[in-house]
């Protein structure tokens, strides 16, 4: 079983259902399957509202943490986010909660290739310079748990890229100057825990609208991290003449969070591509292909 199948799948009829019991005022409004992931399965009900449904336990941590922080985090930041709104309780229908939130504009980056990158360099600076500041920490970081998924300890990660870009070299074979990289980022210390994070912030859960940055979704990873999680998408998302707008607006970065974020947009590029390939997902694996390109360039 591929490791993305989820343990409990809310169809259409079980997410109708759960609205009757729990928010009958919006249970006749049209159920749209909007996309699933890893974490989440995701309807749109009528036009305003999106509603979330966990895949497996694991997240459930992480998708109470969305619940009790997002609220508190939003108004701290340049763009839009979900805020939880609707809270739907664990049932003998679902044995989980689940959420709805107002839609936000915008469509996922990988489905409008066209927007300009040293625009939305800018924008993803301006969201991750308020995020990462001292101010959120203090408003909403302390209490928020250290980064379960360890992407940035390198010890760890670094092992497990070069198996994944090695299961993957008939779709996307590395240059010799990766595995290098990889190599240099084994000795990075430990990460500090000193942010908050989004955790897995890539271009599916940037959202787009008339080439601008709209908002940003899925927040299941937040925590208290290395920023080079989030940085990540330097690397991955931006070419190579768009990065100097980045850091025009974020400040300067040193040479090991870079180094460090570098690994962790291999991580994710690569988990994306093998996703988007096996899911017959042609614009996932667009972009995630583009990600690991722009990540290896020099």
């Amino acid at each position: 079983m591929p490791v993305w199948d989820a343990e409990l799948t809310v169809d259409e009829g079980l997410a109708r259902r759960l609205l009757e019991e729990q928010f009958p005022d919006l249970a006749s409004l049209p159920i749209v399957p909007l996309g699933a992931g890893w974490d989440n399965t995701v309807y749109t009900v009528g036009q305003d509202w999106v509603f979330r449904f966990p895949r497996r336990e694991v997240v459930l941590p992480g998708f109470s943490l969305e619940i009790d922080f997002l609220p508190k985090l939003a108004p701290l930041l340049p763009f839009a986010i979900p805020v939880p709104e609707r809270i739907g309780e664990p049932s003998d229908a679902f044995p989980w909660p689940f959420f709805g939130a107002l839609k936000l504009p915008g469509v996922e980056l990988g489905d409008a290739p066209e927007t300009d990158r040293e625009t939305l360099a800018v924008d993803l600076a301006r969201f991750l310079t308020t995020l990462h500041r001292d101010e959120a920490v203090q408003a909403v970081g302390r209490p928020l748990p250290e980064n379960w998924t360890r992407r940035a300890d390198m010890k760890l990660r670094v092992p497990y890229v070069l198996d994944k870009l090695a299961e993957l070299d008939a779709l996307w074979r590395a240059p010799a100057r990766v595995r290098a990289l990889l190599e240099d980022a084994r000795s990075l210390p430990p990460p500090r825990p000193k942010a908050v994070c989004h955790g897995d912030f890539h271009f599916r859960h940037v959202l787009v609208e008339d080439g601008r940055m709209r908002g940003v979704i899925d927040w299941i990873d937040l925590c208290r991290g290395e920023p080079a999680l989030d940085l990540q998408i330097v690397w991955s998302v931006l070419p190579t003449d768009a990065r100097p707008a980045f850091f025009a607006e974020y400040g300067d970065v040193d040479e090991e969070t870079l180094l460090r974020a570098r690994v962790i947009a291999f991580h994710l590029a690569a988990a994306l591509l093998d996703y988007g390939h096996e899911e017959g997902l042609p614009a996932l694996e667009r972009e995630a292909l583009a990600s690991l390109d722009r990540a290896a360039s020099p």
